[in-house]
C-alpha cells in the first residue's frame, strides 16, 4: 500500500510498466495534486495484493477524507485510474473559474480542464480567483465567482 500524505509528492519516471499494464506517473501525481487542490487530505493509493502478488491480477483503490468524510474507490486495474476516479468523484460538484462545471472526461459536458505535465488545468482561458480561504472552501469560492460574474456586469453596464 502506497500512502500519499503531501499532495505535492512527486515521483520518478513518468510511465511505468506493471506486468501489462502501463501507469502514467504524470496524471497519478496531477490527480492526486487535484484531490488536494479540492480540499480533500490524506490520499491513500493501494492495491488488493501483497507484496509477492502477480500485478496483472491485482486490482487498485484510491481513498481520501474529503470534508469529514471517506471517499472510497475500488476495483481499478492500476493506481493512475483509481486516482482518476477519485478525482472525478471529488470534482462531481465542482465549478471552474468560468463558472462551467469542471470535468476530467470529453464525454461530460462542462468546462474539460486538461493534463499539462504533472497538474490539471483548465481549458478556458478565465482568469484565476483570488479566493483567500482553505482550499475546498465552496462559500469563498461560490462568494469570489458571485463577485466577478457582479464585476462583468458592472463593466458592461459602463460601457454601454
Amino acid at each position: 500500500m502506497v500512502y500519499v500524505r503531501d499532495h505535492k509528492a512527486t515521483i520518478g519516471t513518468p510511465i511505468r510498466r506493471y506486468g501489462a499494464r502501463m501507469i502514467d506517473e504524470n496524471m497519478l501525481i496531477a490527480c492526486v495534486d487535484l484531490a488536494g487542490r479540492t480540499g480533500a487530505t490524506d490520499v491513500e493509493v493501494g492495491h488488493n495484493g501483497d507484496t509477492a502478488s502477480v500485478m496483472d491480477e491485482v486490482t487498485w483503490h484510491a481513498a481520501a477524507i474529503y470534508r469529514g468524510a471517506r471517499i472510497f474507490t475500488d476495483g481499478h486495474p492500476t493506481p493512475t485510474v483509481a486516482v482518476m476516479a477519485l478525482a472525478e468523484r471529488l470534482l462531481r460538484s465542482g465549478t471552474c473559474r468560468c463558472g462551467s462545471p469542471v470535468t476530467l472526461s470529453s464525454a461530460v459536458p462542462g468546462c474539460r480542464w486538461q493534463l499539462i505535465g504533472q497538474r490539471w488545468e483548465p481549458a478556458c482561458d478565465a482568469p484565476p480567483l483570488r479566493v483567500r480561504a482553505d482550499p475546498g472552501d465552496t462559500g469563498a469560492i461560490a462568494q469570489a465567482l458571485a463577485e466577478r460574474v457582479g464585476a462583468t456586469r458592472r463593466e458592461r453596464r459602463w460601457r454601454r
